[in-house]
């Protein structure tokens, strides 16, 4: 008989352990320089342009807090309450660049939970203001509470609350960047309903669920390190979610990283507050037939020291159920995890295997540990595809999000002893995930908008691609449901026709079931109305004579769809103010500032704004505003009258 050593790469076990040196998240510490630059430009709309002043107020500011010391700041910016603010008076136009750079030292520091804090919390202690709901945590929503609820209910230990929850959240919403969710965050209720977001989505559910349980939670905005291939730089904009703790403080929790009671070295926090979409630059400018065009910020990090490798925080064992099984066996994978600090501490445990050996059920363990505390997680695993007359050995490694590792090896051979999922099952005692078959293939084929008032088909092809004829499979589409029997190889259709009748996000849920197997898959598709722009502003504003006043005013979308190409023009005579928009996601607030010395006792003025649809069809709609300037003495109502004769003469 032959030997085999499988195809698990030697390198990849090598890189898991070896390559802690180049893993930056293991540090105790790190030395960076942070530099935050953006720019704007102010462009002369028509004849006459002037511009007296312009402001731009950066809503980023590293601060010093238990994880992060600033060392130095270079920035012709001015520091105000945790803002960065830059101001040209030189009255030109053009280009107007602002930055900052800060060199810093962050620490593996946290604020340690060493023992159980009750559950519910008795009080805010002051922090009320991270109780509430905002535009994109709508904590309030029904689903959301519910939810939420189901998943404390029993429990009276906050910080298990707060893992239960992080938890769910990172299992059952997917990373996913697209076009929904880059553009502009989509509030915590979408995120339940379409489990999917980036990471203001996430973090933005988990507050809601948090702060809908009454327990305070905030919003921070800062940097982080990524190795992720989606991204082309290590170095992005992140945000993660701060959870208040009675009696402790504020405890970090990064649903997208999996890091729960901590936040690693990598974190630059640059803000807190209690949404995501607060924005973090706010432009000012006073000017006559000026428009401002402001560029997205830019952000880069270089690591100029590294400390030390932090010290394990957990310890790990493996043990294996057979070390010498048959070629199509199913086998246990025990580890045993450790808690050496003492605190809370959740891990995320997974396995480096070969291709020959498939996980049966979850392939990621998330572990909440208390102050000291061990545990056991399995993991189901089955052989496939090995060849008779031939032996195998196998290494496994279990590890951790931080690297730690363990590795050990079983052997598989032509008439070894052969161990049935059922035996396993009964052998696993404290892994309580489900186990389902992987073995059934789902390829659905639909349109994924559609317009309102119309009709679409939706073709779902379901196939047994396993080895195992399949009796009693009930098979859903939506709310139509039916029984059939797969064999090896076959396949089942179903079809449903859907309606646009209401518009929006929608979903069907795709079920396959049986005693073996159970596969569920969501299909979303959009409803998508004609897209609607209005426009909400006081007709009338009156003022007094002398005094510079804002006119605010807000366009409003009206539609589930996207309004393309924007254009939003304040004017009347000798003033114009234009902005463009590539798209309108949601309600967009604008404010002009005017000079009343300027006007007439009677003003005129337009607001005009346009849109498109996707297939560029172009809407346009106006509406006009009176402002009223009163004048108290004689001299200012002459000095109106001459304003109204100049007026009539441009």
């Amino acid at each position: 008989m032959k030997k085999i050593v499988a195809g698990l790469v030697l390198l990849l076990l090598m890189g898991l352990v070896e390559g802690q040196e180049d893993n930056l998240y293991r540090y105790n510490s790190l030395e960076l320089e942070l530099e935050v630059a953006g720019s704007l430009e102010l462009v002369a709309e028509s004849g006459g342009a002037k511009v007296q002043s312009v402001k731009a107020t950066l809503n980023l500011y590293p601060g010093d807090n238990i994880r992060q010391r600033m060392l130095s700041w270079e920035s012709a910016g001015k520091v105000e309450q945790d803002k960065v603010v830059f101001e040209w008076k030189d009255g030109s136009l053009g280009t107007k660049d602002y930055s900052f750079v800060a060199k810093m030292k962050t620490e593996n520091k946290k604020t340690r939970i060493d023992r159980k804090i009750h559950f519910p919390i008795s009080g805010a202690d002051g922090n009320e203001k991270y109780l509430v709901a905002t535009e994109n945590i709508d904590k309030d929503n029904p689903k959301i509470i519910a939810k939420a609820t189901e998943l404390a209910e029993g429990e009276d230990d906050l910080f298990k609350v707060m893992f239960k929850l992080a938890k769910w959240v990172e299992e059952n919403v997917n990373y996913e960047l697209n076009t929904l969710t880059t553009g502009a965050s989509q509030k915590a209720s979408w995120v339940l309903e379409n489990k999917q977001g980036v990471c203001d989505e996430m973090t933005s559910l988990f507050i809601a669920m948090a702060r809908s349980l009454g327990v305070p939670v905030r919003f921070v905005s800062g940097i982080s390190y990524t190795t992720s291939k989606l991204f082309k730089e290590n170095w992005q904009p992140h945000g993660w979610a701060e959870v208040y703790f009675p009696e402790k403080g504020w405890v970090g929790f990064d649903i997208t990283f999996g890091e729960y009671g901590y936040v690693d070295v990598t974190h630059i926090k640059l803000r807190e507050g209690l949404d995501p979409t607060e924005a973090s630059t706010k432009f000012e400018w006073i000017a006559q037939n000026v428009k401002l065009n402001a560029e997205d910020l830019e952000f880069s990090v270089r690591v100029e020291t590294k400390g030390s490798l932090s010290e394990d925080e957990i310890s790990l064992k493996e043990e294996i159920l057979g070390e010498e099984v048959g070629i199509e066996s199913y086998n246990l994978i025990k580890g045993t995890v450790e808690n050496l600090e003492n605190n809370y501490a959740a891990t995320t445990l997974q396995l480096a295997k070969p291709d020959e050996i498939k996980i049966v059920g979850e392939e990621k363990k998330i572990v909440l540990l208390g102050p000291g505390e061990k545990k056991d997680v399995y993991w189901i695993v089955k052989l496939e595809d090995l060849t008779e007359g031939y032996w195998y050995e196998f290494p496994i490694m279990i590890y951790s999000e931080k690297n730690v590792s363990v590795e050990d090896t079983f052997k598989a051979v032509s008439g070894g002893i052969e161990y049935t999922r059922k035996e396993i099952e009964e052998l696993v005692l404290e892994d309580d995930s489900k186990t389902y078959s992987q073995k059934i293939g789902l390829e659905c084929a639909y349109e994924k908008e559609i317009d309102l008032g119309t009709e679409r088909e939706v073709r779902c092809v379901v196939k047994n691609e396993g080895n195992k004829n399949l009796d009693n499979v009930k098979l859903c589409l939506g709310t139509v449901c039916e029984e059939a029997e797969l064999l090896i190889n076959q396949e089942k259709e179903l079809k449903i026709i859907v309606k646009g009748e209401e518009r929006g996000w929608h979903k069907l849920i795709v079920r396959v079931e049986s005693e073996d197997i159970k596969k569920k898959e969501i299909l979303e598709y959009m409803v998508a109305d004609k897209p609607k722009i209005s426009l909400d502003v006081k007709e009338t504003k009156v003022v007094k004579y002398g005094e510079n006043f804002e006119l605010n005013f807000k366009i409003i979308k009206d539609s589930f769809a996207v309004p393309k190409n924007v254009a939003v023009i304040f004017e009347g005579k000798g003033w114009e103010n234009k902005w463009e928009m590539i798209g309108l996601k949601n309600d967009q607030e604008f404010t002009v500032e005017l000079n009343s010395g300027e006007l007439s006792s009677k003003n005129q003025f337009k607001i005009k704004w346009s849109w498109e649809d996707k297939e560029g069809q172009r809407f346009e709609e106006e509406k006009e505003i009176r402002i009223l300037v009163e004048g108290e003495t004689f001299g200012e109502k002459i000095k109106l009258w001459f304003n109204g004769l100049i007026n009539l003469l441009k």
